[in-house]
């Protein structure tokens, strides 16, 4: 039971470590972008 435990603690820490970098890639490569990332870029719109 105890080295249960310990291994919830870990996958959780894991987890948590992951979701941390996960999210610092995301804003890295969202600031990197200097362009604007709009899909209707240099398309026209008719009135």
């Amino acid at each position: 039971m105890y080295s249960q435990k310990i291994n919830q603690i870990r996958l959780q820490q894991a987890i948590v470590v992951f979701l941390g970098v996960l999210t610092f890639v995301v804003f890295l490569t969202s600031c990197a972008n200097t362009e604007s990332c709009s899909a209707y870029q240099e398309v026209e719109v008719v009135e």
